[in-house]
């Protein structure tokens, strides 16, 4: 179960990086021209995307609660994310020019969609605490969980 357990969340720490690294390598244009396409399809792609992660969300809640976790490090990590992802979303703030903004009327999610692709850098200090947690947790996944 333990395995199980780690090579689950090492999956969400790679999705993770992973979507940091597109941000800095892939260009603005065809970031937005996917995220566009996902919205174009009545949301269907992230509905079922939000229903699989939240499957997995849940899997790794119940076999941490398997496996004995600790609870005051369990409940310190769910603060610590809540609140990254709080400050990330409230950094984008600034209005986004004619040329960036989604096709109107565009529900709420979209927009804040939109103004993260057009300027991650604004979460630059989130961006930054995030991948380095996560880069660290993938490291103690493998290095301890996995490789033993």
């Amino acid at each position: 179960m333990t395995i199980v357990l780690a090579v689950l969340m090492a999956l969400f720490y790679l999705q993770g990086l992973a979507k940091f690294g597109l941000w800095l390598l892939v260009p603005y244009s065809t970031r937005i021209r996917r995220i566009s396409s996902y919205y174009a399809r009545d949301q269907r792609v992230i509905s079922l995307y939000d229903t699989v992660t939240l499957v997995c969300v849940v899997a790794v809640v119940v076999l941490q609660f398997a496996s004995g976790m600790n609870a005051p490090s369990f409940v310190a990590g769910l603060l610590v994310g809540m609140n990254l992802i709080q400050i990330f979303f409230h950094r984008f703030n600034r209005p986004l020019p004619d040329d960036r903004r989604p096709p109107a009327p565009a529900p709420p999610n979209m927009t804040m969609s939109y103004a993260i692709q057009a300027r991650p850098a604004l979460g630059w200090r989130e961006i930054i605490i995030m991948a380095v947690l996560s880069a660290w947790a993938l490291y103690v996944i493998v290095a301890q969980v996995i490789l033993g």
